[in-house]
C-alpha cells in the first residue's frame, strides 16, 4: 500500500467522522469491503492500516 494509498483512506475517514458515521457503521463498512474481519483486526493485505492507526 502506498503512501498515497494511505492518504486517500485517511482522507476518507476524515470526511465519514464529518459526515457523523458512528464506529460501528465504520466498522461494518470496513468488514464489508474486507478491510477487517469479523474480530475487528485487520486483514493481512491492509495490516500496515494498524500502525498508521496507532500514531495517529
Amino acid at each position: 500500500m502506498s503512501d498515497q494509498d494511505l492518504k486517500r483512506l485517511s482522507d476518507l475517514a476524515k470526511n465519514k467522522r464529518k459526515a457523523g458515521v458512528t464506529r460501528e457503521q465504520a466498522l461494518k463498512s470496513f468488514m464489508a469491503i474486507g478491510i477487517m474481519d469479523e474480530k475487528g483486526e485487520f486483514t493481512k493485505p491492509y495490516a500496515i492500516l494498524e500502525s498508521v492507526i496507532k500514531k495517529s
